[in-house]
């Protein structure tokens, strides 16, 4: 679902409006059920905007996620046609943008993604954990898999595979419970060869959700830059 960063980039989703249940609520319940596969589709299908900020020392940060549907498409490694969806990502110090990526995701018909391309005409071909796979009622408690993503030097059939990464997704409760998020992590497995980073990786982003899978306006981003620093930007 999320596309996977590669090892210079930044990539990301972002949420919708928050529902009057979730804003609402006193407290959660151990019970509680979240529809994670109807959350996971919405992630990567529905128009949305973020902007989250943080700080390290004296340092602010701040990281802007958009998520724009797009007309139908061919993914070029394979020419399977799909839905797709852009998603953008600007990473700022203090008041200058230092980073800016652009993610075309190619959706299959349950709406999780089958492949993405970049900015620089690469491509990553990704396997989705089937929606039959995915939980329609989870604990707050629960995790699994989401996806494997093989990363490509081009878009061609011959393309040199870069490497390998693979993400998950996990629940957690907030703020004692009030509010749940669906939280997405992305973990680097192989890589042909050493590449530095230029600004940071995503490493995991959180989203409210209702239990009915929709997606709510709380949202946070964990990034770790070149140097090892891990940063913590949301918006509440």
């Amino acid at each position: 679902m999320t596309r996977l960063l590669s090892p210079s980039r930044c990539r990301a989703l972002g949420a919708c409006l928050a529902t009057a249940l979730l804003a609402g609520c006193g407290g959660g319940h151990d019970d509680d059920r979240f529809d994670v596969r109807a959350g996971l589709r919405n992630l990567m299908t529905q128009p949305r905007a973020l902007t989250l900020t943080g700080s390290s020392g004296t340092v602010s940060y701040t990281l802007t996620l958009t998520n724009t549907p797009q007309q139908a498409g061919t993914y070029p490694r394979t020419a399977q046609v799909g839905a797709r969806s852009e998603l953008v990502s600007r990473l700022w110090v203090s008041a200058a943008t230092v980073d800016t990526v652009s993610t075309l995701n190619h959706l299959d018909s349950d709406g999780l993604a089958f492949g993405s391309t970049d900015g620089s005409d690469r491509c990553t071909d990704i396997s989705s954990t089937p929606t039959s796979a995915l939980p329609t009622a989870a604990l707050r408690t629960q995790s699994g898999p989401q996806a494997v993503h093989e990363e490509y030097d081009s878009c061609s059939a011959s393309a040199t595979r870069l490497g390998q990464a693979a993400s998950s997704w996990r629940l957690v409760g907030e703020d004692n419970d009030r509010w749940t998020m669906l939280c997405v992590r992305s973990v680097r497995i192989s890589s042909v060869s050493p590449v530095s980073m230029v600004v940071g990786a995503l490493t995991e982003h959180c989203h409210e959700i209702a239990s009915d899978g929709t997606i709510g306006a709380r949202a946070r981003a964990t990034v770790t830059l070149s140097s090892g620093t891990a940063l913590t930007m949301k918006n509440y």
